[in-house]
């Protein structure tokens, strides 16, 4: 099928190219200057767009080093010239080509300097499809053609670079999106989902990609190395304005599924308010943080659709909220939002864990279980940013979030060891509520002195939980009866933490400035477990378990001080620093009385190059070393038997990790054909990094035959990702472009097995192609991708994972606005043992618009051949987990979304189709 699929990759490639060049007539140059010195302009963005209705762009380069460009196959016609470079204002020149005269040389072209820097450009006119300034990559918009009724997370499908998982997780350049902001304030929090989920596509007019400094950095002016990738949605001017944008869809189907979303957001100049709604059975959650899914810890997780972690279950949701935001006349600026989702999961799971102990000594164990889990969760957060007088701000931003978690399970396993055959049941049914605050204080003074500042940042934490769990479990060893647990586990944990950082910087030169940092940080966590065995004579849980009950206390205390030089300079900039940091550590067992005193001294480098060899092309260097403190989990010394197959226990001697990270990422953009290139590598080394201590329990008593999970620091540990990305304009104008992405991974973790060093090495090479099309009726999203992963053990075990997924995602607007669609993928799972899978999905519908294309009926079908299939594989430190689960499988649905538009500026017919490039819409969607 690969050979096959590349054929037709091939073909389609050189069909279409021939077509486009024979439609090829004349020719379009000149040569751009800067008007103040009459330097030439390298890179400048040079585009040619018809002067008739549709405005097509017909063809684009950007300057050579010499200004000059030359733009080809141009038919006759009458055009707009567009030239445009940051801080230079935009040339737009209207021409003609002719039979008689079809080429022109426009000669020299001036652009007027404009005194706005690279830091905070607007451009106005026309605008290139992708601009890069200093930290920000920006997409032109208006580039992307998506179908009617699509969210922003459609529109970043297309974006070159951009990863999009089946569970709505954003990746670019090698790093996971955080946080979304609408026009630069955050929206809904910090849950992406939130915005990429549910945001109309038509309202964006770019898309930002921001390797986001922290406040007080980007107060300061100095990197302190604490960033997030986050995305900036900038919306339309007409959206700006004023006016509403949004939906409502309203769907039924089969077995009873009902899907309904609402999204409503009213703009008013800065002024912001946006209502969100969702009530599902469908396993649709327009938001994150929720339940499904599963996996995690150390190791690796390799699953179906396209590789990525599918959802486990049937999850029904209820969700709503409401986000606000505003600038006020004096300045102050203010955001806050308010989210609760209620849901449901059921699920049902066969598990089959293989552990690795020695050469010759492996564990097996069988599991089926089935759960129902209900979630409850509210999320309040606000954020207000003002000046106390002219030379001083503040910012405050708290959050406070309440989660209420019920489950209910039953299980029956078969555990196979070297004590003997273990066959039990376990019912488990476990309650929890945890209340969270957290706040951010940012204090800002400048001074006269223009780069001297002193800011003071103060992040507190308090994190509370109170759970129930009632547990009953009975056992039997080689058909004896050995244990039959009744019990309840009583778990309150207590947490709070507070760091501040104290800023000052001082400007040596124009370029060159010196930062003094000092921080101080503060920990505190308590945790108490109380385990009652059931007395058959009171019939309560009132007789205390000593083996299992512990109440641990750990204080910590960092103190660092540290200063770093910056220089900033028009081609380059660099940033060394250094700190030393001073850990106090306190652990105290208050069951035994046992009190434990550890301080660590740690020097903190760090240091950061970025080079522009042009406007389109940079590179970037980063490099930090931290320290990492081990969890109470990992610390407190008391076993948990709640666990049918493993036993953890915390190690209360666990010493401080410390890593190296290093960061390299290189672009290079060409913005008029649209070609692009992204290269990066990420490498981490981690000193006393915290493993895994794994024994069989030999001892007779509750445990017996079960793997004791503890922890001790170990050397050697390292992980790396690199990866690239590769766009290719496939037609002029972003009309169709091939995608081309692969990676390498390569891991070693160090634990301790029975005793001995057990290392585990892991490679994984993935590689993909994808058509991405950008037309008015037709929309494409095709390819290809496979996945290769190997880990192999110092006990002698080997693993090999192979993973191929073709897709492809194609619809068209047939006359009548009658869309068809259909997305097809095939998934091909091998080196899973008993979790091996083949299988199609495809996902279909039919729809048509009316009333003035705000409102669309829609037939659809998820999984017509009702082959979908629950399957994913997690190998870890010497484990393998093979999982088979119940997943959504085939229902036919009926829907109807209506758009809601009265956007200023926008006619009747553009508010019903979308303004610009877009057509109206929001999340009614497969």
């Amino acid at each position: 099928m690969n050979k096959h699929l590349q054929r037709f990759l091939l073909l389609a490639v050189f069909c279409i190219a021939n077509i486009a060049f024979a439609q090829s007539q004349g020719t379009v140059s000149g040569k751009v200057l800067n008007q103040k010195d009459k330097q030439p302009i390298d890179y400048a963005s040079v585009a040619i767009k018809r002067l008739s209705a549709d405005s097509a762009v017909v063809g684009s380069t950007s300057t050579s080093a010499n200004g000059s460009f030359s733009v080809n196959n141009i038919a006759a016609g009458k055009y707009r010239l567009y030239v445009v470079y940051l801080g230079l204002k935009s040339i737009n020149k209207d021409f003609e080509l002719t039979a008689a005269k079809p080429s022109i040389n426009f000669g020299e072209l001036l652009m007027e300097d404009t005194g706005v820097t690279l830091k905070g450009v607007e451009i106005k006119g026309e605008t290139p499809p992708v601009v890069v300034k200093k930290d920000t990559l920006e997409i032109n918009a208006a580039t992307l053609k998506v179908k009617e009724n699509s969210v922003v997370e459609d529109l970043l499908k297309k974006v070159p670079g951009v990863e999009v998982s089946k569970d709505g997780t954003v990746t670019t350049q090698g790093e996971t999106i955080k946080r979304v902001r609408v026009d630069g304030k955050d929206f809904m929090g910090n849950d992406p989902l939130l915005a990429t989920r549910n945001l109309p596509a038509d309202m964006v007019d770019k898309i930002q990609i921001i390797d986001d400094m922290s406040e007080q950095s980007k107060f300061s002016g100095v990197d302190d190395g604490n960033r997030e990738k986050i995305l900036n949605i900038v919306t339309k001017n007409g959206v700006k304005n004023k006016g509403y944008i949004g939906n409502t869809t309203v769907g039924y189907g089969t077995d009873e599924r009902h899907d309904v979303n609402i999204n409503v957001n009213r703009f008013d100049g800065s002024q912001r308010i946006s209502l969100l709604g969702q009530f599902n059975n469908v396993n649709k959650q327009n938001f994150g943080g929720g339940v499904g899914g599963g996996g995690g810890g150390r190791g690796q997780m390799f699953g179906g659709a396209g590789g990525g972690q599918q959802q486990q279950g049937i999850t029904t949701t209820s969700a709503g909220g409401i986000d606000f935001a505003d600038t006020f006349d004096d300045g102050t600026q203010f955001n806050g939002s308010y989210f609760f989702n209620k849901t449901s999961l059921f699920n049902t799971n066969t598990s089959n864990t293989q552990r690795f102990l020695s050469n010759d000594r492996t564990t097996t164990s069988l599991e089926d279980s089935e759960s129902t889990t209900r979630r409850l969760n509210h999320r309040l957060n606000f954020m207000i940013d003002t000046k106390l007088d002219s030379a001083t701000s503040i910012r405050l931003q708290p959050n406070i979030s309440y989660t209420d978690n019920s489950a209910n399970s039953f299980s029956s396993y078969d555990r196979v060891n070297t004590a003997g055959n273990a066959v039990g049941t376990q019912d488990l049914n476990t309650g929890s509520k945890t209340p969270s605050i957290s706040n951010n204080l940012l204090l800002r003074r400048k001074f006269l002195r223009r780069g001297r500042t002193l800011s003071l940042n103060i992040n507190t934490n308090i994190n509370d939980s109170e759970a129930d769990n009632f547990n009953k479990n009975p056992e039997t060893l080689d058909g004896l009866p050995v244990k039959n647990l009744n019990q309840l586990t009583s778990n309150n944990v207590n947490s709070f933490s507070n760091t501040s950082r104290l800023v000052y910087t001082e400007p040596l030169s124009k370029t060159l400035s010196l930062e003094f940092n000092l921080q101080n940080g503060y920990a505190h966590d308590n945790r108490q477990r109380l385990v009652y065995d059931f007395n058959n004579l009171t019939q309560q849980y009132d007789v205390v378990n000593i083996d299992y009950s512990n109440e641990f206390e750990n204080t910590t205390w960092t103190n660092a001080l540290g200063f770093s030089l910056n220089k900033n300079e028009k081609k380059y900039n660099w940033n060394v620093g250094v700190a030393g940091q001073l850990t106090n550590r306190t652990n105290d067992n208050l069951t035994t009385g046992f009190l434990f005193r550890q301080n660590f001294f740690n020097v903190t480098p760090s240091a950061q190059f970025r080079y522009n060899f042009s406007n389109s092309k940079r590179l970037n260097i980063r490099y930090d070393g931290r320290t990492n403190q081990p969890s109470i989990d990992q610390i407190q010394p008391v076993r948990d038997n709640t666990n049918t197959q493993t036993v953890p226990l915390g190690n209360p001697n666990l010493k401080p990790s410390f890593s190296n990270n290093l960061r390299i990422f290189y672009n290079n953009f060409d913005f008029a054909s649209y070609r692009t290139l992204f290269l990066g590598a990420f490498i981490t080394q981690t000193f006393n990094d915290f493993g895994n201590a794994q024994r069989e329990i030999t001892e007779a008593g509750d445990d017996l035959g079960k793997i004791e999970n503890g922890y001790v620091n170990v050397k050697g540990n390292y992980s790396a990702n690199i990866f690239g990305n590769l766009g290719l304009p496939i037609i002029k104008g972003n009309k169709l472009n091939l995608q081309i992405d692969g990676g390498l991974t390569a891991s070693q973790g160090t634990n301790v097995t029975e005793g001995l060093e057990n290392v585990t090495k892991s490679i994984g090479l993935r590689n993909g192609y994808k058509l991405v099309s950008n037309m008015d009726k037709l929309d494409l999203i095709a390819g290809v991708s496979g996945r290769w992963d190997h880990s192999s053990y110092t006990i002698g075990q080997t693993t090999n994972f192979y993973t191929l997924s073709p897709n492809i995602d194609i619809s068209y607007m047939f006359p009548g606005n009658i869309r068809l669609q259909t997305d097809v993928t095939y998934n091909s799972l091998t080196g899973r043992g008993t979790a091996n899978a083949d299988y199609t999905q495809v996902n279909a519908y039919i729809s048509r618009q009316f009333f003035k294309n705000k409102g669309t009926f829609k037939l659809s079908v998820n999984d017509l051949f009702n082959e979908n299939t629950g399957v994913i594989r997690n190998a870890t430190a010497n484990s393998i987990v093979d999982q088979n689960f119940n997943v959504l499988k085939r229902y036919f649905m009926f829907s109807f979304t209506y758009s809601l538009s009265t956007i200023a500026g926008m006619s009747p017919q553009q508010q019903g189709r979308g303004q610009g490039n877009f057509r109206m819409g929001g999340p009614g969607r497969m």
